[in-house]
């Protein structure tokens, strides 16, 4: 029998699931992330919703949600899943977007009963034998100087694939500000941007996130893209930090970009939107 709890704080929710993220730290990494940008303050939402599900006093399951945003879940067995959603389901009866590993996502779909109006996945990258790009051009850390470009770039990016920009500029400005963002020139022209996630510690290992990168059409094709993700790969790795990443399944030029790198595939995730 598992055992489902709502933490009223992100640091009750961060210590309590500490072994079982730490266990792993790759397929838990964005919730990690997310929780840890509201522990230090970086990031502010509407409200919170921080769920373990245990079974024999041991964390199997974890998922939050930061609205106006949806579920993010943890690998977990079905009966884990079950039993949170039934809890969701009575707390936050709204909810109506999960995204996880495409194994729970698609058992989520199933138990749900609902009809499905967006879906999309991902893979999700670690880095394994780090086989580096030639850098064309030279790659700097952005300044608050370059905002107006990276925050267009950014804004750009996300129109193209698809993502949400709740408070976009906002993440954008501390983000730069944090030296988080990387710009390619080639003979002093900014051609590609490249951006990482703040590193996290999961019980004494140190992971980071690549992403996003992003060309303008104009200068796509001449390893612009690759240039920066190796560059920005390089640097987490001088930091102690295992780079990870997460791209769309149905971009198979990033896909190719990274496992050229030497990423690896780790798992495939699922986002959907009921109706």
């Amino acid at each position: 029998m598992v055992n489902v709890s709502r933490h009223g704080s992100v640091e009750e929710f961060l210590q309590g699931s500490k072994v079982f993220r730490g266990a792993d730290p790759v397929r838990t990494g964005l919730i990690s992330s997310i929780a840890g940008s509201v522990a230090d303050g970086t990031r502010k939402y509407d409200g919170y919703f921080w769920w373990t599900v245990s079974r024999e006093d041991k964390v199997v399951g974890i998922a939050s949600r930061t609205i106006p945003y949806g579920y993010v879940f943890s690998p977990m067995p079905n009966e884990a899943i079950d039993a949170l959603i039934k809890s969701i389901a009575l707390e936050d009866p709204e909810a109506n977007e999960f995204a996880g590993p495409k194994s729970v996502i698609d058992f989520v779909t199933e138990i749900a009963g609902r009809e499905v109006a967006e879906t999309e996945n991902e893979l999700v990258y670690q880095l394994g034998t780090f086989t580096p790009s030639k850098i064309i051009g030279e790659v700097v850390l952005a300044t608050e100087g370059d905002f107006d470009l990276v925050y267009s770039w950014v804004r750009d990016f996300i129109e193209e694939t698809g993502l949400r920009d709740f408070d976009l500029e906002n993440i954008v400005r501390s983000a730069v500000k944090a030296r988080r963002y990387s710009i390619l020139f080639v003979d002093h022209i900014p051609v590609s941007l490249g951006g990482r996630a703040e590193i996290h510690e999961i019980d004494g290992k140190l992971v980071g996130r690549v992403g996003p990168i992003y060309t303008p059409m104009k200068f796509r094709k001449h390893g612009y893209a690759s240039s920066v993700t190796s560059a920005i790969t390089q640097s987490l790795l001088d930091l102690g930090a295992l780079p990870t990443l997460y791209t769309q399944a149905s971009n198979p030029t990033s896909n190719r970009i990274y496992q050229d790198l030497g990423y690896v595939l780790v798992d495939e995730n699922r986002h959907v939107i009921f109706a």
